[in-house]
């Protein structure tokens, strides 16, 4: 199908794209002073450059351009995904305050959502139907009434964001598990023909795989909280136009199998 040759066109730019672009990023983060110095509870015995992100970022905002449908949901999640990736840009550079970071993540999901990127009616087994939009919640001056599903939406994205920051601790852990699922988000998006979003996880694959070839052990870099907030963003927002806005079972049960590595993991962390 057209659409699934797309989606391999569009990862196979973006691998390209953050694979010839790390290096750069490594030498801006070199010269900045963005480096992960090694500490006692680190894995790394040398300074590593932590800004590799930016890479995944070009690669998405480029890939994006070129290959999703240039409409108002497109151009919101493109500009989340840069608000997002400038709270870990700064993050990497001056250790943000934690507060400041939260709020920066929750401005970059309410983008999409204010843009129609949140969850619709979806069909639980035995139960039916759900509309998690049926009751407004509250105002907001930016996105004027908030609903349940806008404010699940806001809290499932920043929750993803965080979630692929919390496993970003071994080398080449969080690209690899961002790229399986977000391959795997593709497959499952374009088979329920939500094109857009496959081709959207596609590219979320394509930017992780090329950032991979850097960041496999020994790393030479670290994607940073830059990429880490980026991925999980991205693989939240897919998830949400992929499956969640498919008024059918399997609606909640595929994100959850896909991303269940990230969220189980987090979940041990958190226990522990």
């Amino acid at each position: 199908m057209p659409e699934t040759v797309d989606a391999l066109f569009a990862f196979a730019a973006a691998a390209a794209i953050a694979w010839l672009l790390v290096p750069v990023a490594e030498a801006f983060a070199w010269r900045i002073g963005a480096i992960d110095q090694p500490r006692e509870r680190s894995l790394h015995v040398v300074p590593t450059p932590k800004l590799s992100g930016m890479a995944i970022l070009v690669a998405v905002l480029v890939s994006g351009v070129i290959f999703l449908p240039w409409d108002e949901e497109t151009r919101a999640i493109l500009l989340g995904a840069v608000v997002i990736a400038t709270v870990g840009i700064v993050d990497d550079i001056v250790d943000l305050n934690p507060l400041l970071k939260l709020i920066g993540q929750i401005v970059a999901a309410i983008i999409p959502v204010s843009a129609g990127v949140t969850v619709d009616v979806f069909t639980l087994p035995f139960i039916g139907g759900v509309d998690p939009s049926a009751h407004t919640v509250f105002n907001l001056p930016v996105a004027g009434a908030v609903d349940i599903g806008e404010l699940g939406t806001i809290f499932g994205i920043v929750a993803m964001a965080n979630v692929v920051n919390l496993i970003d601790g071994l080398d080449g852990l969080a690209a690899g598990v961002c790229l399986i699922s977000a391959a795997t988000l593709a497959a499952v998006a374009l088979s329920l023909e939500r094109n857009p979003a496959g081709i959207l996880a596609a590219i979320t694959a394509g930017g992780a795989l090329g950032f991979l070839r850097h960041g496999f052990p020994p790393a030479s870099s670290f994607m940073g909280d830059t990429g880490s907030n980026l991925l999980g963003y991205l693989l939240a927002v897919a998830a949400i136009q992929g499956a969640l806005k498919t008024n059918a079972v399997v609606a909640l049960a595929f994100p959850l199998l896909v991303l269940a590595v990230p969220i189980l993991d987090t979940g041990f962390v958190v226990a522990k």
